[in-house]
Order: C-alpha cells, then sequence, then structure tokens
C-alpha cells in the first residue's frame, strides 16, 4: 500500500469511527416500549427501567395491565420487606421516629396491596392507592428529619417506596 493509500485509509477509519460515537444510540436496545412509554412517566426514569426490568417476566409484557400487576406485585414485595426492616430496627432502637416509620410502613405495604387488589376492578382506585401509598414514606422520612435523626437504610427505603408509587401511579393512570 502506498503512503497515499494508507492516509485514506487512516482518514476513513477515523471518520467511521467519529461517525459511530457521535451517532444516537438508544439507551437499551432491548428495553420493552411499554416500559419505556410508563418510565418516561415517572420520578426517575433510569431506576424505573432497572427496577421493571430485574423482574424477568417484564421483558415479555404487552399488556399494560400484566405490567402494572408486575409493578404492584414489586412494589408489595420491596415494601413488605422495609417494613420488616425497620421493625427490626426498632426492636434494637425503640426512637419514636423510627417508631413512626414503622407505623407508616404498614399504611405503605398496605396501599401498594389495595392498589394490587383493585387492578381489576377499580382502576380509579388502583391509581390513587398507588398515588397515596409515597406518603407513608414522606412522613416517616419528616419524622427523621424532624427529629434530627439520619438513618440512610430507612432514607433509601423511602426513596425506593417513592419510586414504585410513582411507577404504579403512571402505569395504572394509562388503565
Amino acid at each position: 500500500m502506498d503512503f497515499q493509500g494508507h492516509h485514506l485509509l487512516v482518514a476513513l477509519t477515523f471518520s467511521l469511527l467519529f461517525l459511530f460515537l457521535h451517532s444516537p444510540l438508544p439507551t437499551n436496545a432491548s428495553t420493552n416500549k411499554l416500559v419505556e412509554g410508563v418510565c418516561n412517566k415517572t420520578i426517575n426514569n433510569g431506576d424505573c427501567i432497572n427496577a421493571l426490568e430485574s423482574d424477568p417476566r417484564t421483558a415479555t409484557t404487552s399488556e399494560l395491565k400484566d405490567l402494572a400487576k408486575i409493578a404492584l406485585q414489586m412494589a408489595v414485595a420491596n415494601s413488605t420487606k422495609s417494613k420488616a426492616y425497620i421493625y427490626d430496627l426498632l426492636n434494637k432502637n425503640h426512637t419514636e421516629p423510627i417508631k413512626q416509620c414503622s407505623f407508616w410502613y404498614g399504611a405503605v405495604v398496605g396501599s401498594f396491596r389495595s392498589a394490587l387488589g383493585e387492578l381489576d376492578e377499580d382502576t380509579l382506585t388502583a391509581n390513587y392507592d398507588a398515588k397515596v401509598a409515597a406518603d407513608g414514606a414522606n412522613i416517616c422520612e419528616n419524622a427523621l428529619a424532624s427529629a434530627g435523626v439520619q438513618v440512610p437504610s430507612i432514607s433509601t427505603r423511602n426513596n425506593y417506596v417513592r419510586l414504585y408509587s410513582s411507577i404504579g401511579f403512571e402505569v395504572t393512570n394509562d388503565l
């Protein structure tokens, strides 16, 4: 290969590399379009997609009601584990803010369960129940802040409740 041909090949290679690196790529080519549509409306698109895609059923879901069931089942499971965690924490550290969090997580779990149970009969109630589930997490977080108590593990759980509440609200809002 002559000198000019070599320069042409190098220039072509860099041009193609530049075009490849600067062309728009989908965020995740395998993300279900239904998931994208719901998650784009939530409080955190990326966390929503990660949460929903953690359940293998999501990949093959093509019906919004099925996605709503998956999302609300995940919300119930997550908040139930969080409630148990906070209850165990309360037994070790019996402070008023943690006591309030323990109480309000009962309401969080109840709201998510109610939303799941209402999906087939009353989607408006399911939508409302999914939305108000975040109230318990917000009250918990406010109780911690008001007392000047920082419990990052509870705050993280509160953020998950807010995320699942947002997902549940958005997915049932379109039913």
